[in-house]
């Protein structure tokens, strides 16, 4: 039963991996994505956290805002977000 349950799981994750780089993903992905950087460029500048939740989905998103987010996160201490193995989260709750 074990086998079955993980074996159904891999295969949902590979099928998530190819929708996210499917030509409509990643079309999907351009076309918000100066938008986004918009709004990362204005915190980085004004120190203003643009959410927990606006940054999360633009880095689980959009790997390429990544980068962006990482600086702001080393820029921003006291936003009180971090990214741990990979993944964004809160460390001061």
């Amino acid at each position: 039963m074990r086998i079955g349950l993980q074996a159904e799981a891999n295969a949902t994750v590979e099928e998530q991996a190819k929708e996210q780089w499917s030509h409509e993903a990643i079309v999907a992905r351009s076309n918000v994505r100066p938008e986004r950087m918009q709004k990362l460029k204005v915190a980085g500048n004004s120190g203003e956290n643009p959410g927990f939740e606006f940054l999360a989905e633009c880095w689980n998103n959009d790997p390429a805002l990544q980068i962006v987010i990482k600086k702001l996160l080393a820029k921003f201490p006291q936003w009180g977000i971090a990214c741990v193995d990979g993944v964004l989260m809160k460390w001061n709750e």
